[in-house]
């Protein structure tokens, strides 16, 4: 083995695991940025794109490398099983089926006598068998049961070679493709569960332990953080992902102990971060890459963490679709590759636009009884969880079990909302006269409504004992008919047959257990040999209306083995497999056309018709019914052109209506429409705006919330209509609306005429209010009584307002405006008053006024004489008067406080009087200024004089 270095380039890494669930078909368009993309495109061109690069690879090298075909067959595989477009046309000039046909057949001819892969002599045995195990477990279990004998002797391969651990060794080191030995675990993990489903029980049972060992190794390695290529840790975000794989097909294990690890495990993701963006490093707090974020985020969905309520995991998917390049690959570096592409589409493809899981709710399997003279019956409970992005509707059925059981569903539809969950129960009825050790086997179907090819499903079963032994003597199943590769065509019967021996002896019926016999993985029927002639056979006839796998498929006869009284050993089962070529029927099967029922109603009376008229050259209809609810057939007799026609009453919610009718030829052929009664009107809920708000825009957009179970249209104002196709959502609806009280109708009617009605009342008002007030700005204001100033404020609106002055105590005026009386306190200087009014729409108007509140009289400046000076003779008397808001008003001259004339003010601003000291003894005297301001300030100012005659 060459020489790896622990973190090659990525260069070195070829494809790995693709598992794609639940996905809706469409024709992909490159949207005009990554961030536009729903979770099904940006898969559905990965799938375009690894579809044909696989191909390529394959056919120029014309070898099965030890990863890619394995893990992109399987995600291929169910790519076909839940909607996307395999007959797309990729770049290599072939359909994605074709190609995965073409890998699918190239991993069977590729595997070796003993059931396992090698790459070249006898290296990378594990790791090339690991991989190619588990893409035929997605090819047997989604498209064909053509290799499931390849399968089966793979799985046989890995019961040999399981370590004493409960692993199997990782014996290729390239990083990260197959780093680490939970890795290689995990993939043979995945197709010995598959395997499982195609074998007796006692060789079921071994499968299981040995799937039981390995979840116990992997659940002792949690948190084991060894790095090394061959080693047991899981410390890489791929191989913790790898582990939540294995231990899912291990089932939950005794007390839910894998469902524990599991969620620690998700858990561990959950709290891993990567600095800088939102994906997954290798390991902790290390740089994002796509192979590591497209596991992690598929690791997360199968264990169940949800986008809608966990921000770590929906952020880590949009970033994923930001990187996509133009032709549907994933980029590391500045080549493109495999397997980030393979990755980063397994993680996105689990959470699809629609998407379906189906889960069985408590015991998986009940008992009946043996030989009961009555018919009996079992009811198994599941739970249907949409696991999409939108809300969908699900048409419930069964498939499978054995001829003469039939099985019920209630309810036959389910609507659920995006992340909802819903209950449904199946009832397998099972006629008198059980055989021993029956198994009878039935899968129930949830199909999307939203996106024809997604379905979900799970298996229950119910049998009678004693159940199969575990331990006892060998014995050997052998197909007598129908020869290998034998045709059988729908419609027409074959005999299926086998032999069982034990150490050559013929082991025969009818008390030595029972042989079922399986078509693609469905049993189709059962014998115990009730003449005792060591053959166990059982005549089938596909049915035409009900059996659609055509082409090679596995056909398998299975030996339950019996127990015996002591001293005898029990006898083990066994099982023996061939190929049968399954042809369609040859004749055209009669054309059936329903009428045109509504999809919804409110009436549970209905008169329905329909025609039924032959298709095939000279055949003639000889049975038409209509089936109500799986109900008892409503035969009618075709009239004129094949009319037939009834009248129906229908059930309160969802209805099923089929149509059946058969020709002379045997041909058959089945209609079914969906009815939905439904009674109750939407539950309509006015989100915005608020009842009686107040709004400031001609435009309002109304949003109203729905919730009904048919598709309900909303119209608003009865211009703008919008139509929820599932019933529950949100709408935006911008109205026009006009000045004052406003009523807008929003009406919500069902597809089956129920209607819910509100009105939302509104006060519109875009005007800015107008705001005045009684005194001008800058008014001059004299003494008030404790400085208290009155004054008003008019405010003109059609809406109420609330008014303030500098933020103080709100004052409120009704609709139309009107005045306020108000006071202030007001402080010597300029008092400015901050008035802000505010409408009930929110319409804001801002008024400033500055009240110059004056309570000090005027000062007067001796300019001649000097005070204190000497003088003698004519005087003339000069002052500056001055004012600190003026104007002064008066001026006045006195001398000795008495004689006072009035001053008269000059040119310069100056005062002056005329005085004569001679009229004055010589001596001291005091110049006396009278002065009043123009608010009624006054006051006396004295200078003393000297004169001197």
């Amino acid at each position: 083995m060459a020489h790896v270095p622990r973190r090659p380039s990525w260069r070195h890494l070829p494809a790995l695991l693709l598992r794609l669930v639940a996905l809706v078909p469409l024709v992909v368009a490159l949207p005009s940025a990554a961030q536009t993309q729903t979770n099904t495109q940006s898969t559905q061109r990965a799938i375009n794109f690894l579809s044909a690069d696989v191909v390529h690879w394959t056919q120029e090298n014309n070898c099965v490398a030890c990863h890619r075909q394995g893990a992109v067959v399987y995600g291929l595989s169910s790519a076909r099983a839940n909607g996307y477009d395999m007959d797309a046309v990729v770049s290599n000039g072939r359909t994605n089926l074709a190609n995965l046909e073409l890998l699918a057949q190239r991993i069977r001819n590729d595997q070796l006598a003993n059931g396992s892969w090698i790459h070249e002599g006898t290296a990378f045995r594990y790791e090339k068998t690991s991989f190619s195990v588990f893409g035929l477990a997605g090819y047997d279990e989604n498209v064909s049961t053509q290799y499931s004998n390849a399968l089966v002797n793979a799985a046989n391969w890995a019961l040999t070679t399981q370590e004493p651990s409960g692993r199997w060794p990782s014996d290729h080191a390239h990083f990260p493709v197959d780093h680490g030995s939970v890795s290689t675990t995990a993939r043979i993990m995945t197709g010995m569960a598959q395997a499982k489903q195609r074998v007796d029980p006692a060789r079921a049972a071994t499968y299981q332990a040995a799937l039981d060992r390995a979840a116990a190794y992997l659940r002792a390695n949690l948190n084991n953080n060894d790095t090394s290529a061959p080693g047991n840790g899981m410390p890489y975000t791929f191989q913790v992902a790898w582990t939540v794989l294995g231990l899912k097909a291990a089932g939950p294990g005794l007390n839910d102990v894998n469902t524990g690890a599991i969620d620690t495990l998700a858990e561990r993701l959950i709290t891993r971060t990567s600095p800088g963006n939102a994906g997954w490093g290798n390991l902790p707090n290390e740089a994002a890459n796509d192979f590591a974020t497209g596991s992690a985020i598929y690791a997360l969905c199968l264990a169940g963490r949800e986008p809608a309520t966990d921000p770590r995991l929906r952020n880590a998917i949009e970033w994923m679709k930001t990187r996509q390049s133009a032709d549907g690959s994933w980029r590391t570096g500045s080549a493109t590759f495999d397997i980030p592409t393979t990755f980063a589409a397994l993680g996105l493809s689990c959470f699809g636009d629609f998407s379906v899981r189906v889960s069985v709710v408590g015991a998986e399997r009940q008992e009946l009884l043996v030989d009961n003279p009555s018919p009996q019956q079992a009811t198994f409970t599941f739970t249907v969880k949409n696991h999409g992005y939108q809300a969908d509707t699900y048409t419930l059925s069964t498939q499978g079990g054995l001829p003469g059981w039939t099985a019920s569903v209630s309810p036959v539809t389910l609507f659920l909302p995006a992340g909802g969950e819903g209950t449904v129960t199946v009832t397998v009825h099972a006629p008198p006269r059980l055989l021993p050790a029956l198994t009878s086997a039935v899968t129930l179907i949830a199909s999307s409504g939203g996106a024809p090819g997604v379905t979900g499903s799970a298996r229950v079963a119910a049998y009678t004992p004693p159940l199969p032994p575990v331990t006892g003597l060998p014995t050997v199943t052998t197909i007598v008919t129908p020869a290998a590769n034998a045709r059988v065509t729908i419609g027409n019967g074959t005999l299926l047959s086998a032999r069982v021996t034990n150490g050559g002896a013929i082991v025969p019926g009818p008390a030595h257990g029972v042989v079922t016999f399986y078509v693609a993985g469905v049993p189709v029927g059962a014998d115990v040999d009730a003449d005792g002639d060591g053959i166990y056979a059982f005549n089938w006839v596909p049915a035409v209306d009900s059996w659609t796998i055509t082409g090679a498929q596995d056909y398998r006869a299975v030996y339950s083995g019996v127990e015996r009284q002591a001293p005898l050993a029990n006898l083990l089962g066994s099982t023996a497999s061939s190929t049968l070529i399954i042809d369609p029927f040859p004749h055209l099967t009669p054309m059936v056309t329903i009428g045109n029922p509504p999809a919804f109603t409110r009436e549970t009376a209905l008169d329905i018709w329909g025609y039924a008229t032959p298709r095939a050259p000279g055949a003639v209809i000889t049975y038409a019914a209509f089936i109500i609810n799986g109900g008892a057939p409503i035969v009618l007799t075709p009239g004129n052109g094949g009319l037939i026609h009834t009248s129906i009453t229908l059930e309160e919610g969802p209805n099923i209506i089929q149509m059946t009718a058969r020709d002379s030829f045997g041909g058959v052929t089945t209609k079914q429409v969906n009815l939905t009664v439904d009674r109750v009107a939407p539950i309509l809920t006015i989100l915005s705006p608020a009842e009686n708000a107040a709004v400031n825009t001609p435009v309002v957009t109304v949003r109203s919330s729905v919730q009904d179970q048919t598709p309900v249209r909303v119209e608003t104002q009865w211009v703008n209509s919008s139509l929820l196709e599932f019933g529950n959502g949100t709408v935006e609806h911008p109205v026009n609306v006009s000045y004052g009280s406003q009523v807008i109708l929003v009406r919500a009617t069902d597809s089956a005429g129920n209607v819910t009605e509100k009105l939302l009342y509104l006060w519109v008002d875009a005007g800015t209010p107008v705001v005045s007030t009684h005194f001008p700005d800058g008014q001059l204001q004299g003494p008030l009584p404790n400085g208290t100033f009155q004054y008003a404020i008019n405010v003109q609106t059609v809406s109420a307002t609330t008014v303030r002055v500098n933020g103080g105590p709100a004052h409120n005026l009704p609709r139309g405006g009107g005045q306020i009386q108000t006071s202030v306190t007001l402080a010597p200087g300029v008092n400015t008053l901050g008035i802000s009014v505010v409408s009930e729409t929110g319409m804001t108007a801002n008024l400033v006024r500055r009240v110059n509140y004056d309570v000090q009289a005027p000062t007067a400046t001796l300019l001649s004489p000097a005070a204190g000076s000497t003088v003698s003779g004519a005087l003339t008397v000069r002052a500056r008067v001055t004012d600190n808001f003026g104007p002064v008003t008066n001026v006045g001259f006195s001398r000795d406080m008495s004689g006072i004339r009035v001053g008269t003010q000059q040119s310069d601003g100056t005062w002056t009087a005329q005085f004569d000291t001679r009229e004055m003894v010589n001596g001291a005297h005091t110049l006396d200024l009278w002065m009043n301001d123009g608010v009624g300030n006054f006051a006396v100012q004295s200078f003393n004089i000297v004169v001197s005659n």
